[in-house]
């Protein structure tokens, strides 16, 4: 079997890119974002049109160089190895906490069904083993778990496709309305936080760009991925989200740790409420196999280790290492325990607020490289990639100063740590070099 058959094509890339957003987002904001009320429909279209705009820089990227392999190879070409390999080891620290995350929502809905799991003793046991679970998925291949994707995106759509269609029949206006805003601040304090909190279900937008040497056509297949994947998940969320948020008041919805089941159980009663949080588990399943994918896909991506090696790789393995994939399963694991607190909700929160961050920095470097990238382009297709870039680029460093000052302390640190790691790499290759000169 040839390698081009086994690379993702056009479908499959647009399959993997929305699963990968359809994934612990979708399932578990609504119960996130009833604290601050159905006021937050609005946080999804705002962040809807970031995510597009984020997303024209990875089109805008692609049809630049379709060569290139890789988000960090771009960012590398435009302001050096150092801003590659930082933004390279920023994007596969966020995988590395997203899949943690991704592993928690799959602990949640399976907590609806067996309640154990969502004991402090069965919620670690379910998160690690689901890591692991995943981690031998990779391990059969790329195109299994792209495959396995979208089998569980179609299994997923199930709950979300309720709530998106059917829930607008039961839909009460007056709930809605009296959830708007139970926080009491005003609209303009609370939206730009609700913003960074909705922007975690976009996660993933990168995917298609990320596997670029994993597609068959890079300058066709990643643009019709990105934004075909970002339209799919889009329409979803917004019609899911409203109506969800009319079936339950905020209160309830706030408490809940399945709010897709929850909501259906009053009104299909529980064994459908059962089953939906049954495809929700399988759903996130699918989500957790393309994000350990895309953190052991960034981690041997040139710009990350490419300052480490001491010879250059010559050629794109087929699989990813075994080495690698054990390695991400024991720091994904240490980072589910480390992150261990006293309830789901909070465990999530904290996961997920540090991914987001840490991504927004890699986008926006996305951004600047697309603008000093793009004087390779034709004038008028560089105007428009100029603008793109620039919008995206103004989006993620206005969304990274929305969100919590002590995550600004630790995602800075991080780049200083990675920036440290590359000095210490570039010390080495250099005492390695000479002595092999002075024999």
């Amino acid at each position: 079997m040839s390698d081009h058959h086994n690379k993702i094509g056009p479908f499959l890339a647009t399959m993997i890119v929305a699963s990968t957003m359809i994934g612990s987002g979708v399932y578990l904001l609504p119960a996130s974002l009833a604290a601050i009320g159905s006021i937050t429909i609005l946080a999804w279209l705002a962040a809807t049109a970031g995510a597009a705009l984020i997303g024209g820089v990875f089109v805008w990227l692609a049809i630049l160089n379709p060569g290139t392999p890789g988000l960090f190879s771009y960012i590398d070409h435009a302001f050096g190895p150092l801003a590659g390999f930082v933004t390279g080891a920023l994007y596969w620290a966020s995988c590395i906490v997203a899949a943690v995350a991704v592993a928690l929502a799959v602990t949640g809905y399976l907590g609806a069904l067996v309640p154990f799991f969502v004991t402090p003793a069965g919620m670690m046991i379910s998160t690690v083993a689901a890591l692991w679970l995943f981690i031998g998925a990779n391990i059969v291949g790329p195109r299994f778990v792209a495959r396995l994707q979208s089998w569980s995106m179609l299994l997923g759509l199930v709950p979300v496709a309720i709530a998106a269609i059917g829930g607008w029949f039961w839909f009460r206006g007056s709930v809605f309305e009296a959830s708007w805003n139970v926080t009491g601040q005003p609209a303009l304090a609370v939206l730009p936080r609700a913003t960074v909190m909705v922007f975690w279900a976009f996660l993933g937008i990168e995917t298609a760009i990320i596997l670029s040497v994993r597609v068959r056509n890079p300058v066709r297949d990643v643009p019709i991925g990105t934004l075909a994947g970002l339209l799919v998940a889009a329409v979803l969320y917004m019609a899911a989200s409203g109506a969800i948020m009319g079936l339950l008041p905020a209160a309830a919805l706030a408490r809940s740790t399945a709010p897709f089941a929850d909501a259906i159980a009053p009104i299909l009663g529980a064994s459908v409420a059962g089953a939906i949080a049954l495809c929700a588990m399988l759903k996130a399943c699918g989500t957790l196999g393309a994000g350990l994918l895309l953190a052991v896909e960034s981690a041997e991506s040139e710009a990350v280790l490419g300052p480490m090696r001491t010879v250059a790789r010559t050629n794109i393995a087929p699989r990813v290492s075994l080495g690698n994939l054990v390695f991400t399963g024991v720091l994904t694991s240490l980072v589910a325990i480390a992150s261990t607190s006293p309830t789901l909700a909070r465990q999530f929160t904290i996961v997920t607020n540090v991914a987001v961050v840490l991504s927004l920095m890699v986008y926006g470097a996305a951004g600047l490289a697309l603008l000093r990238l793009s004087h390779a382009l034709p004038s008028l297709q560089r105007f428009w990639a100029r603008a793109t870039a620039g919008a995206g680029a103004v989006c993620s460093f206005a969304l990274i100063a929305a969100s919590e000052p002590d995550l600004l302390v630790w995602s800075g640190g991080a780049a200083v740590l990675a920036a440290i790691v590359y000095a210490a790499a570039r010390v080495r290759r250099a005492g390695i070099a000479r002595r092999v000169a002075e024999t």
